[in-house]
């Protein structure tokens, strides 16, 4: 009897030292770190250091071609640059200190969504709009002018999210291009009038009267079953073709603008230089740099599935499929094009030509 009575109390009392620990890690976090926090700072630092080199390169490759705030007169200059930066393309949260450029088919999406909610907006009120969230933005955050823009751009926080320029490419052609069915009045239908049909007529033997399933074959495309393309719009080819010809400093759509033409980052000193490769890390980035850890937490509000892109290559599943529509010739001509745009930010073009043909 008194041996099972002393095991009794043993017993109780490790329970008791096993709940005292729990209370004590929860009480006081020096005791053991938390993981998530340790994890965080690790993500931080290494996003640091990747900002740091991206920063890097970017001055490197602005000042080999004399561009931007490394302009001198005595030298050359390859590239034409817009006079001055397109201070009203910005969204400036003056209250936060934070300066975006947006470039669209880039991350857009998330960081919209992350200014209406800092802007004041709740997740319902957005859910509940009837205006595009680009509206519901800058109707918080109108434009300023440019003495304002100056002023702000000086004493904010300065960031902007690229990506692989052949994948927004191809984001772009897919979302508003492909196909005229899939959204209203201001979607696609608006996008075929201005610039598909005329993609067509100019490039297409028989013009709008050649339907395009004609031209592409099976495994050149990826549409969806329930709502298929009608057939006038122009393939990825068609459309590759017309930016290969246009003069883009005066005649892109801020959907396929190069990033060199539209956020001028040889003219404006950003701070950060985010990439949707990496899109929650820069993100965690930011958000930590401008000290909003407390208003705003990282999301992926957009269609970019960041873990269907070749590991090795970085090439998407998308752009294996619709660069077979392409010949390497395409390819070499679609990269003179946005040269700048793949130096500036440290982009491959070479693994795309695989999947072109020869």
């Amino acid at each position: 009897m008194v041996f099972r009575f002393q095991t009794k109390i043993v017993k109780c009392f490790v329970v008791f030292l096993s709940i005292l620990f729990i209370y004590l890690i929860f009480e006081n976090s020096n005791i053991i770190p938390r993981q998530p926090e340790l994890k965080t700072e690790q993500i931080i630092i290494k996003a640091r250091k990747r900002n740091s080199l991206r920063l890097s390169n970017l001055e490197n490759v602005c000042k080999r071609y004399n561009l931007g705030r490394y302009w001198v007169s005595s030298k050359p200059t390859v590239f034409k640059e817009p006079p001055a930066p397109q201070y009203e393309i910005f969204f400036y949260d003056l209250k936060h200190k934070l300066s975006w450029c947006p470039i669209y088919k880039a991350g857009t999406s998330t960081w919209l969504y992350n200014l209406a909610l800092l802007g004041g907006s709740s997740e319902t009120q957005i859910a509940n709009s009837k205006k595009q969230i680009n509206d519901v933005v800058r109707d918080i955050l109108p434009s300023l002018e440019s003495d304002d823009a100056k002023r702000a751009l000086e004493h904010s926080l300065k960031f902007l999210i690229v990506r692989h320029p052949f994948e927004r490419i191809l984001s772009a052609y897919r979302d508003k291009l492909e196909n005229v069915a899939v959204r209203g009045i201001d979607g696609t239908h608006h996008f075929y009038q201005s610039f598909g049909s005329k993609i067509v007529a100019k490039y297409r033997t028989g013009g709008n009267n050649t339907n395009s399933r004609l031209i592409l074959k099976p495994g050149q495309y990826i549409w969806n079953e329930e709502k298929e393309p009608i057939g006038v719009e122009p393939t990825f080819r068609e459309f590759v073709k017309h930016l290969i010809d246009t003069d883009l400093r005066t005649r892109a759509d801020d959907h396929w603008i190069p990033y060199y033409l539209f956020c001028t980052p040889c003219m404006v000193k950003y701070d950060i230089v985010g990439q949707l490769e990496t899109m929650m890390e820069d993100q965690l980035f930011v958000i930590h740099e401008a000290n909003l850890q407390d208003k705003i937490k990282p999301r992926w509000r957009h269609k970019t599935n960041p873990f269907s892109n070749d590991r090795v290559t970085g090439v998407s599943d998308l752009a294996k499929v619709y660069f077979s529509q392409l010949s390497q010739s395409d390819v070499s001509k679609l990269f003179e094009k946005y040269r700048l745009d793949f130096e500036l930010f440290g982009y491959d073009e070479k693994p795309y030509y695989k999947y072109a043909s020869s």
